[in-house]
């Protein structure tokens, strides 16, 4: 008897979850709880979702995650490959540890642009400025005579900090490389103290790096180039990097800048123009479809004829020729809101037409009518009672407008007229690899195509997620 009650019990529960699943159970599930529970199954939808989390977080974070700023650049390193990763140092002794490095290299065949390594015996003096934007000192000296390496590594010091002949800094710093020359240790990194300098106004400390040897060590949270966070605080804390630089993880481009902190620091545009001109041009089409399908009319004539006329160019003409209609000496940020404008009156036209036609259903429904008998107005009834039905379609179609606007942005600055040097975003980034030449000696250069694709392809998982979720005739 207790088997068939264990049974009946077993089945009781197993018909309740079937009820809840079909809605027909007496213990109400919130709609929010039903899409959740919808989306869960779409597989392709939730890792969208995820790649678009890492997409936008890696945005967010970008100076932390880049090892340098976006504007950084050295000018020797036109060019420069990928650097490799060596996982595992041999010390003089003949051990082995994990200690992740690079090499520095340098320039060999300028017309070709091809790199090889420095020597075991190079020294390199390296600075790490404190001011957001300061050109960093960093000299590269290969000459196989120590006498010739101390000279030179001191006269580029001289010359970038404009020292004088007597000035104790040198005389210190050639104390300091001499020690490094005369020490038996393997790759030997000292901190040299340049004193106080005028920096900003203000006296600060100055740090030299002296490196001997051909090896760029990594580490994680290292000290860098200095950023402004999100322009709130000051720091120099990089989640990787090296305190001498010199690593480019997916190359550089061809002022010598590294390309995936240009990335990282790009995804912030090329990411949210998408976000910022969806939301402005569904609020266009909100407004405009709901007016025009709830008064009809003149009204309704006069905003659809608009609106036909918006949707007779082509879209991608119509881009180029209000962008180039502007004036070119705009700033940056100016740019930016320009593109988001421009991506929104051409792509309003097409959702106001739908959400005339959802309007103009439900404009006649019970509740409508009610709201009217209660006296409210038109305009309280559009914004409480129509409008807000429509934002399961509304929701639906963000999510799958917003790669067009990724697409729109990314083409018009390849072709020059989106974001300006020396900004970043993805489309610009690409305008490098437009001459074939270039991309076969660099085909770094094309990691932002790729990036779009990746961005475009996972809106587009992550909304057809969004649409099985809400639509009740999706197998999901």
């Amino acid at each position: 008897m207790d088997k068939n009650l264990m049974q009946n019990r077993a089945d009781l529960r197993h018909e309740q979850e079937l009820e809840s699943r079909e809605g027909i159970s007496s213990k109400s599930e919130s709609l929010w709880n039903v899409y959740t529970r919808r989306f869960k199954k779409h597989t392709l939808g939730k890792i969208g979702l995820i790649i678009l989390i890492i997409l936008y977080g890696c945005a967010l974070l970008a100076d932390v995650i880049s090892p340098y700023s976006m504007t950084w650049r050295d000018k020797k390193k036109s060019f420069h490959p990928p650097s490799e990763i060596e996982w595992l140092y041999t010390d003089p002794d003949g051990n082995r540890s994990l200690r992740p490095f690079v090499y520095e290299k340098i320039i060999t065949n300028i017309a070709f642009k091809t790199y090889g390594i420095v020597p075991d015996n190079t020294i390199r003096a390296i600075s790490q400025e404190v001011l957001v934007g300061k050109r960093e000192l960093r000299s590269i000296t290969t000459d196989t005579d120590p006498d010739i390496r101390l000279e030179t590594t001191l006269k580029n010091v001289k010359r970038h900090y404009k020292l004088s002949d007597d000035s104790e800094v040198l005389v210190r710093l050639e104390d300091a490389l001499k020690q490094l020359e005369a020490d038996p240790v393997k790759d030997l990194l000292i901190e040299f103290s340049m004193g106080e300098f005028l920096v900003d106004s203000e006296m600060r400390e100055l740090t030299l790096y002296l490196v001997k040897g051909n090896k760029i060590f990594l580490s994680f949270f290292s000290k860098g180039i200095p950023y402004e966070f999100l322009s709130i605080f000051r720091t120099n804390i990089h989640f990787i990097g090296s305190k001498t630089g010199g690593v480019y993880f997916w190359g550089a481009d061809q002022h010598g800048r590294d390309m995936f902190s240009r990335m990282l620091h790009g995804a912030r545009i090329s990411l949210t123009v998408g976000i910022v001109g969806a939301f402005l041009i569904f609020i266009m089409g909100l407004t405009i479809g709901g007016i025009a399908g709830f008064f009809g009319g003149k009204v309704d004539v006069i905003l659809m004829r608009f609106g036909e006329i918006i949707m007779a160019f082509p879209s991608i003409y119509l881009l180029f020729a209000l962008r180039a209609s502007f004036p070119s000496g705009l700033t940056s940020s100016q740019v930016y809101m320009l593109i988001v404008v421009i991506l929104s009156f051409i792509g309003w036209a097409a959702l106001a037409r739908i959400i005339r036609g959802l309007v103009l259903s439900l404009k006649n429904e019970d509740f409508v009518l009610s709201a009217r008998t209660m006296g409210l107005s038109n305009w309280k009834i559009i914004r409480r009672h129509i409008l807000p039905n429509t934002l399961s379609f509304v929701i639906i179609q963000a999510t799958l407008t917003v790669p067009g606007y990724i697409l729109g942005e990314s083409a018009l600055s390849l072709l020059g007229l989106g974001i300006m040097e020396p900004q970043s975003s993805w489309g610009l980034l690409l305008a490098a690899a437009k001459n074939y030449g270039i991309v076969q000696n660099a085909p770094w250069l094309l990691i932002p195509g790729f990036a779009i694709f990746l961005a475009i392809m996972a809106w587009n998982f992550f909304g057809d997620g969004i649409r099985d979720a809400v639509d009740p005739r999706s197998k999901h």
